[in-house]
This record gives C-alpha cells, structure tokens and sequence, in this order.
C-alpha cells in the first residue's frame, strides 16, 4: 500500500504540498478598514498583463516599514527588504503550457478572482496547494453562462464594451496556443 501511495504523490495523483517563505494572511489584509485592499491592491499586472505576479517586496513595505515588527512574518518581510531581496514565493497556480490565460481580460470583465482561485480571501496563511482544480469543462461552463456585468451600464466605452458585445469563444484556439 505504501508502494502506491509514493507512486501516486510522484506520479501527479497528489500535489506535493508548498510551503511559502511568509504566512501571508490575505484574510487580515482584505479585512483592513482604511487600506480598503482588493487582490489588484497588491496583484497589480493583474489589471494590465495576462500574468497577475505577486508584488514585489517593496510594494509590502510600503505599509510594513519602519518600527518595531508585530510579528516574526513582519520581521521576516523586513529582513528580505533590507537585503535588497524579492520575496521568493513559490508559484502553486499553474497552467499547463499550451493554455494562454489573461488576467487583464477576467479583472477587465469583472469577475471575481475566487470564481478560479477559490476562497483565498478567508485564508490566514498560504495555501499549500491549489484551492480549486482548474479544468477545461470548467473554463468552458463559465464561457458558456458569462453575462456582461449590469453595473457598468450602456455608457461604457472603450475594451470593455467591445468585449460586452461579443460572446465569449469556445474556439480552441483562444486558449490553446
């Protein structure tokens, strides 16, 4: 039984899990009053590029500089900072490498990052592995039931209207490149 277990774990059957370099609460940052944070807060590309990156080192000490750190994670984040270092996050997301997917066309069509990522927004820590299966049928349901959001109304202009008056492919070419 061992036997199969280690051959299913290396064979792909079970993601190996990830451990991160910090505890990044994204509950606790999302739940701040002031700041008002969203994910593109801190996920900048996200609104520009296909690829969402994680912020760099400098972008979290913009708020955590200077004092005394509350936590052993905000000391760690210091130290990477005064190292002149970037974070190194290890990627948990992942896409097979024949799939193109835009992060700037989802955020520009507003839907929410927990529709692929799941409920990353309740977390107090990194998780460990990918919070949702991401697979083609479930790409293709949304595809299939996506609506323009109302709220942006018959004014909008621009990328987004253009989108607005398409419907979505399903063509295998979109995604599969």
């Amino acid at each position: 039984m061992a036997v199969l277990l280690a051959w299913g774990y290396r064979g792909g059957w079970v993601e190996p899990a990830i451990k991160q370099p910090l505890e990044f609460p994204h509950k606790a940052h999302l739940e701040l009053e002031e700041q008002k944070l969203t994910c593109t807060s801190c996920h900048e590309r996200a609104e520009r590029d296909a690829v969402a990156g994680r912020p760099s080192t400098r972008k979290c000490l913009s708020c955590h500089t200077g004092g005394e750190a509350k936590s052993e994670e905000e000391k760690k984040l210091q130290a990477f900072g005064e190292n002149g270092g970037e974070i190194p996050w290890r990627r948990v997301w992942r896409l097979p490498s024949d799939v193109f997917f835009s992060h700037r066309i989802h955020v520009a069509a507003k839907i929410e990052c927990q529709t692929c990522h799941g409920p990353m927004d309740t977390l107090d820590r990194p998780p460990e592995r990918a919070l949702k299966k991401l697979s083609m049928a479930g790409c293709i349901r949304c595809h299939d039931t996506w609506e323009w959001p109302a709220e942006l109304g018959e004014d909008e202009t621009g990328p987004r209207r253009v989108a607005a008056a398409r419907k979505i492919s399903n063509d295998c070419g979109t995604c599969h490149r």
